[in-house]
């Protein structure tokens, strides 16, 4: 193969790899729940994907994700075919990776809207759920936690 062509190769596989799509791993799945029966303030409303990146259940898209607080019940799991799938208590799908759902609930942290610092409005969420946040479900283009209301 000709240096050129073997060159250009590499450049595209590697400009592909590059884009800004979540990433595909093998790290187990984070899901936050919270124990409860759903999200009783304000409904804001969600239209939007489901995405796993770096072993995270985000909704959203690119450069503005948030990760969402499940209520009890709730649960994800890889179908057959690799995306992950979203069910209620009952069941139901709720949630499909890479397909538009709709669901109610809003922002408990984000930034950088609110004057309060990420830290300290991480740690409220943080104790609210009784557990750490991994810091990889929180990089680049996360923007906040959203609590899941109706679906």
């Amino acid at each position: 193969m000709k240096w050129w062509l073997w060159s250009s190769l590499t450049l595209a596989l590697l400009l592909a790899a590059c884009n800004d799509a979540p990433a595909r791993t093998e790290t187990e799945l984070f899901f936050p729940t919270r124990p409860g029966a759903g999200f009783g303030g304000n409904h804001a409303l969600f239209r939007g994907s489901l995405v796993v990146r770096d072993g995270c259940v985000l909704i959203g898209g690119p450069g503005d994700y948030a990760l969402p607080i499940w209520w009890e019940g709730f649960a994800a799991e890889r179908d057959e075919s690799g995306r992950v799938v979203v069910q209620n208590g009952e069941g139901a799908v709720v949630a499909i990776e890479d397909e538009i759902f709709e669901m109610g609930g809003g922002y408990t942290a984000e930034w950088p809207d609110k004057d309060e610092p990420r830290r300290d409005q991480l740690g409220a969420v943080e104790e609210w759920i009784g557990y750490s946040i991994p810091e990889r479900c929180l990089g680049p283009g996360v923007h906040g936690v959203w609590v899941v209301g109706n679906t």
